[in-house]
């Protein structure tokens, strides 16, 4: 019998509100106005949904199990290797069968890809994937392989209009698998479910498939688009796609630059005194990528070196120090380095920055930050909410937002990317993964990132950039 029949039949043990940890019900970081709702009468209430199976799950039923036959089947299978060159392939000169071609592809690959993840999940320790947050993926992942198995053969375009149409709904309805895998992180470091060398590969992994798949997906998105409005277009050898783009380095600091002053300026007293940003080096260097994931590299990095400045000089009542950027433009690639003086970092620690495994005290409160990043869609079921500034005011007693609250009652808002919200969240709410996360996206595009620090006076960041129009022979989106 395997994991999963042991944690979804009736041999598994009963679920119990510590287990669902999400933070409403960590007594540690929550005030007392709200554990005052959490009393014995509302928890009397839902006593039907400590059973064994998730009351409101349509997926983890007692015939799960049996289920799982199919989902085997699949994770035997291998993924197909692609390379950004194949993908260029079909979009320098579209033809209908190659628009098919793609469309089936998508169909066939992201079942395989999902049941390895799923099978992932299945494999972990029982009280990992016991986790609200991992429960919360393990039921998203399993409605996109059943989804997606089950689409016929596209055989014309306007079946592939139709398979467009069901596939952007689905990235919309799941958006916010990257908040509950963060999230899940971070509950399984509070509780020592996962050694930090596993937590960390765990998390790689499941991150390198999310960018994979997304990848894919979107790049067939646009090549329908592209193929709709201009079906005899060609684009230039050095084309590797729709969704990269030609970014240029100065022009994408100073957007996001922006961002972090703005999501800062209200909780320093001087916003007139802040950091100025310095460019300085190969100003105009121009390259391949895709702009959602430069901005959250760029963002994370810069929001640490601006932190790191104002809470080492903000008492200050004169300018601060300006966060400096230098640039070198290279054949293959493209290297930053952003300075500051914000005090830097001790040796001992440097390590540690890079890993998803923080201490029980600083995932907690990173916890209860995630809850309160305005328009963060952290619930699913797909019936979903944003989180906001009180929970309490969405919710009518203390178990709404735990594994035993009615989460289908939750509003469902409009939904919005997840990176561009982690980049633009109010200063205060720290997170405290942005480094590791940022460090897992560099090293997908066959980039770097490293930090030097000298403690008491500043830290250089040193990240390096893939042109990918160079390499798009590897076959990056293997990384299932």
């Amino acid at each position: 019998m395997t994991r999963v029949g042991l944690r979804f039949t009736g041999q598994c043990r009963k679920y119990s509100l510590p287990k669902f940890s999400s933070p409403i019900t960590s007594h540690s970081y929550i005030d007392d106005d709200f554990l005052s709702l959490v009393s014995k009468e509302n928890i009397t209430k839902h006593i039907h949904d400590l059973g064994a199976y998730p009351s409101f799950s349509n997926i983890l039923t007692p015939q799960h199990f049996y289920q799982n036959e199919v989902l085997l089947q699949y994770s035997q299978k291998l993924p197909h290797p692609v390379s950004l060159r194949q993908l260029a392939g079909y979009g320098r000169q579209l033809t209908k069968q190659k628009v098919l071609a793609s469309a089936n592809f998508v169909r066939l690959e992201l079942p395989i890809r999902l049941a390895m993840r799923i099978r992932d999940l299945q494999t972990l320790p029982f009280g990992v994937v016991n986790n609200f947050h991992l429960a919360q993926i393990y039921e998203s992942y399993y409605h996109l392989f059943n989804a997606f198995r089950k689409i016929p053969t596209i055989n014309t375009l306007g079946e592939n209009e139709e398979f467009c149409t069901v596939i952007s709904a689905i990235l919309d309805q799941h958006v916010f698998n990257l908040s509950h895998l963060m999230m899940g992180a971070l509950e399984s470091t509070i509780f020592n479910n996962l050694q930090q060398e596993d937590l960390d590969a765990f998390m790689s992994s499941m991150l390198r498939s999310r960018i994979s798949r997304r990848v894919i997906v979107e790049e067939h998105l646009s090549l329908t688009e592209i193929h709709k409005k201009s079906p005899k277009q060609e684009n230039p050898p050095d084309y590797i796609g729709e969704i990269f783009q030609s970014c240029n380095a100065e022009e994408h600091f100073g957007i996001v630059g922006k961002f972090i002053a703005a999501s800062m300026a209200e909780y320093f007293p001087h916003p007139e005194l802040m950091p100025d940003l310095i460019i300085e080096g190969d100003k105009n260097a121009t390259f391949p990528f895709m702009v959602p994931h430069l901005h959250y590299l760029f963002g994370e990095i810069l929001r640490n070196s601006f932190e790191a400045t104002i809470k080492t000089h903000g008492h200050n009542k004169h300018k601060l120090p300006p966060v400096k950027i230098t640039i070198i433009d290279s054949k293959k690639n493209v290297m930053f380095r952003i300075s500051d003086k914000g005090g830097g970092i001790a040796h001992s620690k440097l390590k540690s920055i890079w890993s998803f495994g923080k201490s029980p005290e600083l995932a907690r409160e990173s916890l209860a930050n995630f809850h309160r990043i305005p328009g963060l869609q952290l619930y699913s079921n797909l019936q979903v909410t944003s989180a906001g500034s009180s929970i309490v005011e969405t919710q009518l007693n203390g178990l709404g937002l735990t594994s035993v609250g009615d989460i289908n009652k939750i509003s469902t808002l409009t939904k919005k990317s997840t990176l561009e919200l982690l980049i633009t969240r109010p200063y205060k709410f720290k997170l405290g993964l942005g480094l590791p996360m940022c460090k897992v996206y560099a090293d997908y595009w066959n980039g770097d990132l490293s930090m030097n620090s000298l403690e008491g006076y500043g830290s250089d960041t040193c990240l390096t950039l893939s042109k990918l129009g160079l390499h798009s022979n590897v076959v990056q989106l293997d990384r299932a």
